[in-house]
């Protein structure tokens, strides 16, 4: 079987001697790029990068077509323009077709980003789930991470304000 193709197994096992059709390569073509493996397809699984097979993992379950992705920790090991373009592309994709993504973010900007519910655990219990907009407040952060993550954040945030007011770029984010 093709290597490339492994994403799409379930879909070849039909087939004519398990041989890929059109739409299988046209599947497995729009997973490469989305995920930005196209200039890389030819290299084997020992030649990459961590962030690159954790990208490989990803073509792998969008070439199978999913209603429901689960994803622990997605951009592990990802740069940060594959981080915002893999969250982007997740989620996109899950307002097509009643498409869902359940993720497990330590990042809570990342995890803020994809979705507007969350369910925050600590100690292994749920310590509070819903819209992010009604959950999230200074107190709940401080119990969940244990720090004033509200703070950091804020300060974060000045901090990149001052580094846009310095180059001369006024836009609001």
């Amino acid at each position: 079987m093709y290597t490339r193709m492994l994403g799409r197994y379930q879909h070849l096992k039909g087939s004519f001697l398990g041989m890929p059709s059109a739409k299988d390569k046209e599947v497995v073509q729009h997973c490469l790029e989305v995920t930005g493996l196209t200039a890389i397809r030819s290299k084997k699984l020992n030649e990459l990068s961590g962030g690159q097979l954790q990208r490989v993992f990803l073509a792998h379950i969008l070439a199978q077509e999913p209603d429901i992705i689960l994803l622990d920790e997605p951009t592990n090991h990802l740069d940060i323009k594959y981080q915002l373009e893999l969250m982007t592309y997740l989620k996109e994709w899950s307002k097509q077709k009643d498409h869902m993504v359940i993720g497990v973010f330590h990042d809570l900007n990342l995890a803020l980003y994809l979705s507007e519910n969350v369910l925050f655990l600590k100690d292994g219990h749920v310590a509070g789930k819903g819209k992010a907009k009604d959950l999230i407040s200074r107190s709940f952060l401080q119990d969940i991470f244990e720090v004033d993550m509200m703070n950091y954040m804020l300060t974060s945030l000045e901090k990149w304000k001052k580094f846009n007011e310095n180059q001369g770029f006024n836009k609001s984010v």
